[in-house]
């Protein structure tokens, strides 16, 4: 078993920092879900019933996710839209995992002008993926899973498609509510090109953990995003200094708490440290990279909204709902 667990590992890491371009098709590393926006923006380590976290990685499915679904919908910047749905089926009395996915992107409608800067019309751009996954539970502490993604972009009259896959595993303690969570998202090759011609792949290696308090009621998270390349932050600082190595560390990172997790009513906080550190504004108090959210279960429902700080001009408006199908449809008996 753990030399099992140890090929797992190594493969992740070998698939990892084989590539590392991240040019096309980086909507796939966009988070669509409220919950996880309202935790910092990457957050894939909650060992609970929500759907959406199998999207991020597959090793997260579990029991509790049995006939769960998601939808999710963010009003981005500049009107761009995004939509997700997830839903996640274990075979009952087993240790197989099955789930769908599909997300989109919608940046609008821009001008179309000739070689003169003359306009000749619109045309719009879109992304979309369709996703399965598998998961399976090797034993009462760890979880291995994939995605198996079909990817197409469009241009105007330009089109790009691809297949992408991601492996993950998981370490799950739920004696102790911890959860460890490792994943290799989006490496696959392109099925077709625009203008013919092969791009790098948003290939991204995180890695997350997640503390429940038994006395405590909250849930600590930490994620370590991008890890596939050491230097992700912009070249400079606001000053025009040069990015120092400890700059280019805390930048891998986001955290967030969630307060009373799994109960009717759910209050988030998250940051996101590369999101503050570039999109802040020197000498102004701008709160660049801070999100916060909430969830309310109703009945068979819970409605998750995040907020999430850009920069002065700029905020993001997620919404959730997730729905407990194995219970909303439960047979019901009259004695």
């Amino acid at each position: 078993m753990h030399k099992l667990i140890l090929i797992i590992f190594i493969s992740l890491y070998t698939i990892a920092y084989s590539q590392t371009g991240q040019e096309i098709y980086t909507f796939m590393n966009m988070t669509v879900s409220a919950r996880q926006s309202a935790l910092g923006g990457n957050a894939n380590s909650s060992w609970d019933n929500d759907p959406n976290m199998a999207m991020f990685n597959p090793a997260m499915m579990n029991k509790k996710m049995h006939n769960q679904a998601g939808i999710n919908y963010s009003s981005y910047l500049a009107d761009v839209k995004l939509g997700a749905i997830s839903y996640v089926y274990n075979p009952k009395e087993s240790n197989h995992y099955f789930s769908l996915h599909g997300r989109y992107v919608d940046y609008g409608d821009f001008k179309a002008a000739d070689e003169v800067g003359t306009v000749t019309g619109k045309f719009t751009a879109k992304d979309a993926a369709v996703t399965l996954g598998y998961g399976y539970e090797i034993c009462d502490f760890f979880t291995v899973g994939g995605n198996l993604s079909y990817v197409t972009s469009k241009i105007e009259s330009y089109t790009s498609s691809a297949i992408l896959a991601d492996l993950g595993i998981v370490f799950h303690d739920i004696d102790y509510y911890t959860t460890i969570s490792a994943v290799v998202r989006n490496f696959g090759g392109q099925l077709t090109y625009y203008n013919d011609k092969r791009e790098k792949l948003p290939i991204q290696a995180n890695l997350g953990f997640s503390q429940r308090f038994e006395k405590l009621p909250v849930e600590f998270t930490l994620t370590l995003h991008d890890l596939q390349k050491f230097d992700i932050s912009s070249p400079t600082n606001k000053s025009g200094k040069k990015i120092s190595e400890a700059r280019k560390v805390i930048d891998h990172v986001s955290m967030g708490a969630e307060f009373f997790p799994e109960s009717g009513f759910n209050v988030r906080v998250g940051y996101n440290f590369k999101r503050g550190n570039e999109l802040s504004i020197e000498d102004q108090r701008s709160f660049a990279g801070l999100t916060l959210g909430f969830g309310v279960k109703i009945s068979y429902f819970r409605f998750d909204y995040a907020w999430g700080r850009y920069n002065a001009a700029g905020n993001t408006n997620t919404f959730g709902l997730r729905i407990d199908l194995d219970n909303l449809f439960a047979p019901r008996y009259d004695w």
